[in-house]
């Protein structure tokens, strides 16, 4: 991808951190069944026959494994195949993941927190800084040697416990074999988009044994902000990004794979976030509330708190208490005046891509998104209620992904994103900072998907030019203000001057 971020939030704001192939399978299914079969099943760590990947014993062996010259740590001159290990551990902020745990605001965090062991020896946060084993830690560490925590997010944090597939993968035989028959070794196979969003939003969304909740952020942990395309266009690649845009052809100078690394993304990390929400509405542990104050945090786990404010907008509750206000002349969108605004960085776009698919209608008042929405907007959510629908609503994002999935984008789907994008977003950036910078990413990916297939990538045409030019100007809108750290400013005239250049590139596409 051709763009970058260029306002400090999404870069600091994380621990920085499918695809039809040409071949048949080898148990002969064409390639598109064999990868809808993927997203049914491996993708969620289990195997053709639905057994947990988690139960079968994998283990991890450490980089060492992938660092010999002959295998993963070459030296660059062949491009990045074979200098996969090469590139990570020299570029790749994953490979420090674990050191930051030994910095003065892991430290202070700690202290903060009362965790009843320094940050570099918590699960609570080596669950993600340090993965060792899939699923995460619970409790004592003391079988992770040093030299394996050092690792950090390393090649088994995303492709899987290797001890059952680094030889046969080796083996001549290994790209015959099925996605079922691979993430039975334990392998994940990251060319399907959908794999690849899920293990990113593992960490960077969160999952059970890897919520970063209110807690974390009080104490000083960086909110996650997670777009799958920027950050996938933000990471130093390690592997061929033209092979990821061969796959979405038709062919490799008009692919579509920004768009649907951009769709698919979205799906993936509004799934995480709802796991997320059902496992912290269904485990909250009204035992472990710290009623006295010189009691230790528990490090082996993260506390499931509920209701969790990390879900909600920040900036609803942070923020100067003036009368009249912005915020009360712009309207409460769905919610009561005092509602908690919910979801406001994952959510705002879904419908789009989820009513593009056909399967479903998200803006509909009775879909599963909007009662959600309604439920979570209410002091202390019905559980229940709530974990109905969350199930229902990743349901239907698993059947979109699927569809997207077998898709040949061709430039009016994509150019539909963009119009439904930005009529979206004229709204959602009068609500938040979350939704105006969703509506930016957002429109940034899918615009750059538009552009390779239409073939104007190297020579944008006007419509193009101008759509850049709106794009500039609303990222200096979204910039934060001198001497701040967040959008705590965000007010009338960035939102109102944001919407307008969002119905520029609404009318431009018409």
């Amino acid at each position: 991808m051709h763009w970058k971020l260029t306002f400090r939030v999404l870069f600091t704001a994380t621990a920085i951190a499918g695809v039809v192939v040409s071949t048949r399978t080898s148990s002969g299914v064409e390639p598109a069944e064999a990868n809808r079969v993927a997203l049914r099943s491996v993708a969620e760590g289990a195997t053709a026959d639905g057994t947990s990947l988690a139960n079968l014993g994998h283990k991890f062996v450490g980089v060492g494994g992938c660092s010999a010259a002959n295998c993963h740590g070459g030296d660059g001159t062949k491009g990045t195949v074979g200098s996969e290990y090469s590139i990570w551990i020299q570029d790749d902020k994953h490979a420090e993941a674990y050191s930051v745990l030994y910095n003065e605001t892991s430290q202070r965090m700690a202290k903060l927190l009362r965790l009843d062991k320094p940050a570099h020896q918590a699960a609570l946060c080596l669950n993600c800084h340090a993965p060792q084993n899939d699923p995460p830690f619970s409790g004592d560490h003391a079988h992770a040697s040093l030299s394996a925590l050092l690792d950090g997010v390393s090649c088994e944090a995303c492709h899987g416990a290797a001890s059952d597939w680094l030889g046969p993968h080796v083996r001549h035989d290994w790209a015959k074999k099925s996605p079922e028959e691979k993430a039975a070794l334990g392998f994940r196979e990251t060319k399907n988009l959908w794999n690849r969003s899920k293990v990113c939003a593992d960490c960077h969304v969160g999952e059970a044994g890897r919520d970063v909740n209110h807690d974390l952020y009080a104490a000083g942990h960086p909110r996650l902000f997670f777009e799958m395309s920027a950050f996938h266009a933000n990471m130093p690649a390690h592997w061929d990004r033209n092979d990821d845009r061969g796959r979405t052809g038709p062919d490799r100078d008009k692919s579509s794979f920004e768009a649907k690394l951009w769709a698919i993304g979205q799906l993936a990390s509004a799934e995480a976030a709802l796991d997320l929400l059902v496992h912290r509405a269904e485990n909250t542990r009204d035992d472990l509330v710290l009623r006295d104050q010189d009691a230790k945090y528990p490090s082996g786990e993260t506390v499931a708190v509920w209701p969790e404010f990390a879900e909600t907008g920040c900036f609803a509750c942070h923020h100067n208490l003036d009368s009249p206000s912005w915020r009360q002349k712009r309207g409460y969108a769905s919610r009561n005046a005092g509602g908690y605004p919910w979801g406001t960085w994952l959510f705002p776009i879904l419908p789009t891509v989820v009513n593009s698919s056909g399967t479903s209608d998200l803006a509909s008042a009775d879909s599963p998104l909007s009662k959600l929405t309604r439920e979570m907007a209410r002091p202390y959510p019905n559980r229940k209620a709530l974990v109905s629908n969350a199930r229902d609503l990743q349901a239907i994002l698993t059947k979109s992904a699927t569809s997207l999935d077998s898709q040949q984008l061709t430039a009016d789907q994509i150019a539909g994103w963009m119009k439904g994008v930005s009529a979206v977003g004229t709204s959602a950036s009068q609500q938040s900072w979350d939704g105006a910078t969703q509506s930016w990413l957002s429109l940034t990916a899918i615009h750059q998907g538009l552009s390779d297939v239409s073939g104007t990538s190297v020579q944008p045409s006007e419509k193009s030019q101008q759509i850049n030019a709106s794009l500039e100007k609303i990222r200096t809108h979204l910039e934060f203000s001198e001497g701040f750290d967040s959008p705590e400013n965000f007010s009338a005239d960035p939102a109102t001057a944001i919407s307008a250049e969002l119905q520029k590139i609404h009318d431009v596409l018409e």
